[in-house]
């Protein structure tokens, strides 16, 4: 049972009190954590009540402190500790921690009760984890054979992207995933009031930019033998065997061009943020195609933040397919997207007004010059005008193909290969410009791997790895806001002495 849940006006009364007492005694340490503090202090939890009331019943006994264990959680990463069984042990020995976390109780909660909360946001069962870790399965050893640099594991089945298109635009792609508590955690509590502020960009064109990261386990993927091979002096075997960490696999770490064993996190950041802030995170096997993921992805966004309008796509190669193109257009989202380097570009557009196509995709006139790109008129296609005329030159005569002051113009219709004539040309300087955006998702992922160093947790578990990639794009967040108000804790507390 679910009770107690204190609102964020109150809390925040409440600790302004109690660091008031701490600034007298224990100043110097205050002004070492004003940074965490003051994150903690502005993370407004009241959202959250919503959305977790149906995980606990409405009898038994009541489950306290859930809003102080979430602090608590946020600020085990902020403060750059990554056990919570030795976190749990020191907030209980540290009075200032305890209050900043804001239990209720006079005893800090165990580490007992951090993990529980943590099973209740995970919407897998938790006794079918510990199954899976007791059953035996088959020994799959590190793959021997290496991929090339930037290279990633094609999809296991063919036409796989194009059946979850056709059956996301036809409303029957399933739709049960484990971190939708997270999700909308993340979404209602953290990114809702960063939109508010601004900080994502203009919340009527939202450029949103998509990527995955290996996402590595500290279990050993060699799991633990259950055989009696050894006692017959057969140390090789590749008998089945038990894991610590079912959930997983292996995977192609394409940036390090090595294997790695864990899962893969998908990030979508809001590219124009300047504080590279990601809206939306996925975990999924370490051997599944960014492709697939995106499809999946899309989808979730798009029921997450319906105030919020997006319009562009922003990705690298790995979803450069036309399923992808199709499904964009059925958004009526703009995709920004590089062409897969494998790709060898064929431009046979038949056009009476267009001589051929460079090796750019770029119209050729019938005198021999590129028209120029003159943005995207709907439903028309691409506009391209005389180069001439747009520059504000006379035509020579033998190029005269029109009599108009406003020169010729031809219009290219994405519908007739979306991928090779997306409506905004790779060639042109608005794609160039919007693609460098593309690089937040990248920042945003160092920020979480690197300054949070979310892979410290020694996570045996895609519902903890997850967990602790939440806790840290919760912190971005939080240091944005922080950055915007030019906030700090002991400010707050010198103009209410």
């Amino acid at each position: 049972m679910l009770c107690n849940w204190q609102l964020h006006k109150d809390y925040q009364e409440n600790l302004k009190l109690k660091l008031l007492f701490y600034q007298k005694t224990q100043r110097s340490r205050l002004v070492s954590l004003d940074k965490s503090i003051s994150k903690i202090y502005l993370l407004n939890l009241d959202n959250l009540l919503p959305i977790v009331k149906s995980l606990y019943p409405d009898f038994g006994r009541p489950a306290k402190n859930q809003q102080g264990i979430i602090r608590s959680l946020i600020l085990m990463l902020d403060l750059q500790e990554y056990s919570i069984t030795k976190w749990a042990s020191i907030v209980k020995s540290d009075k200032l921690l305890f209050d900043i976390c804001g239990f209720e109780t006079q005893n800090a909660p165990s580490v007992a009760s951090y993990y529980d909360l943590l099973s209740r946001l995970w919407l897998s069962s938790h006794s079918e984890h510990i199954r899976k870790k007791s059953r035996t399965r088959k020994f799959h050893p590190k793959p021997s054979k290496k991929l090339k640099a930037n290279q990633k594991l094609p999809n296991k089945r063919n036409g796989i992207v194009k059946r979850l298109v056709n059956k996301l635009i036809n409303a029957k792609l399933p739709k049960f995933r484990p971190e939708e508590i997270l999700q909308k955690f993340l979404a209602r509590c953290v990114v809702d009031y960063s939109g508010k502020l601004g900080l994502l960009g203009n919340p009527s064109d939202i450029s949103v930019a998509f990527d995955g990261s290996p996402y590595y386990s500290s279990a050993s993927h060699y799991g633990v033998k259950v055989c009696d091979c050894k006692s017959k002096g057969i140390h090789n075997c590749k008998c089945p065997r038990r894991y610590s960490d079912p959930d997983a696999t292996w995977g192609w770490d394409s940036y390090r061009e090595r294997w790695f064993f864990g899962n893969t996190l998908f990030n979508v950041t809001a590219s124009d943020s300047p504080n590279d802030l990601p809206i939306y995170l996925k975990i999924v096997q370490a051997s599944r195609h960014d492709s697939v993921t995106t499809i999946f992805a899309l989808r979730d966004i798009f029921e997450l933040y319906p105030n919020l309008k997006f319009n562009n796509f922003l990705a690298d190669g790995a979803m450069d397919n036309y399923p992808t193109y199709e499904l964009l257009k059925h958004y009526d989202v703009l995709p920004f997207i590089s062409l897969d380097s494998r790709t060898k570009a064929k431009f046979n557009y038949q056009h009476p007004s267009i001589l051929c196509f460079d090796d750019k995709g770029r119209p050729i006139c019938h005198g021999g010059i590129p028209y120029y790109n003159w943005g995207y008129s709907k439903p028309k296609g691409i506009k391209y005008r005389c180069w001439f005329t747009c520059h504000g030159q006379e035509p020579p005569e033998e190029c005269k193909c029109s009599n108009s002051k406003y020169g010729k113009v031809v219009h290219i219709k994405p519908d007739y290969d979306l991928r090779m004539f997306p409506p905004v040309p790779r060639y042109s300087q608005t794609f160039k410009d919007k693609f460098k955006t593309r690089t937040s998702v990248e920042r945003s992922n160092k920020r979480m791997f690197v300054d949070y160093h979310i892979e410290n947790v020694r996570s045996q578990s895609s519902k903890l790895r997850f967990s602790m990639a939440t806790f840290a794009v919760i912190n971005i967040h939080s240091d944005a806001w922080i950055k915007h108000f030019n906030f700090s804790i002991l400010t707050t507390l010198e103009q209410a002495a």
